[in-house]
């Protein structure tokens, strides 16, 4: 016999549950949350309360599959200790630049110099000569350029990683592929298509700036804003490239943590 619904919800924990009124979008992808779409994370807000009911208050979290760095970021922000590893270098990324305590006005000076720069940047027809071959296959032309272009902008600042973060966001808004397909594209989209999304008929983005420009600033915003809460960072990233676990396996432990956060 199938279980009943009161069994069913008997098992459910209502304290990490919310509905889209108790916790809407913009507290779910609050400040650095929002700096990349990454497929898979979850809200801070079950981070906070895991947090809260099974580590310490000056405890030491250990993230060994850390992500874009969701729990190492609420670890931060609630005065406990975190590390994350992780074997995807662009994952590493993400969490250095969530969880790194930057300099805010060197951030905002290279931020703004680069979208200026992007803003009036005007690329030529035409590929670029450095355009990949997979570079060629999913942006147009102008998108390419406009891509290349803020990647030589971003290698000319300190705020490197955190540009090559609002770069990586551009990319992906910016290919050819369908609007209610990001995540998962098998093909450029070269054609105008019945957008499921928007409910109507789109074309495929041929621009990148726009993204550039918008993510630019969110980004910047956001990282000004999570900067004012830090006080004393403990923070660590690992990139780990798989060659040698037994010797993870001892680094861990030597850590000595708290909790071991596992997604």
């Amino acid at each position: 016999m199938a279980a009943t619904q009161e069994a069913l919800y008997g098992r459910l924990d209502f304290a990490l549950s919310w509905s889209e009124q108790q916790l809407p979008e913009r507290e779910r992808t609050k400040h650095v949350h929002r700096l990349h779409p990454y497929l898979g994370k979850f809200v801070p807000q079950l981070v906070e309360v895991l947090l809260d009911r099974y580590v310490e208050p000056a405890g030491s979290v250990l993230d060994p599959f850390a992500g874009s760095g969701t729990t190492l970021v609420q670890a931060l922000e609630s005065g406990r200790a975190a590390t994350g590893v992780d074997v995807a270098g662009f994952n590493c990324l993400l969490m250095r630049v969530k969880t790194k305590r930057h300099n805010l006005e060197t951030l905002r000076r290279d931020l703004l110099w680069a979208h200026g720069e992007a803003a009036a940047f005007e690329p030529a027809a035409g590929y670029p000569d450095e355009a990949s071959p997979f570079v060629r296959t999913w942006f147009g032309p102008r998108a390419a350029a406009e891509l290349l272009h803020f990647r030589a902008l971003a290698e000319s600042t300190a705020s490197v990683d955190v540009l090559r973060v609002v770069l990586a966001r551009a990319a992906r808004s910016a290919r050819r592929t369908t609007h209610f397909d990001l995540d998962f594209p098998r093909a450029p989209q070269l054609e105008p298509y019945w957008c499921h999304k928007h409910r109507r008929t789109c074309r495929p983005v041929e621009e990148a700036r726009r993204f550039l420009l918008r993510y630019t600033q969110d980004t910047l915003d956001r990282l000004e804003q999570l900067g004012a809460q830090w006080t004393t960072l403990k923070a660590r990233s690992e990139e780990f490239a798989g060659k040698d676990i037994p010797a993870l396996n001892r680094k861990l432990w030597d850590l000595g943590f708290g909790a071991i956060w596992k997604q």
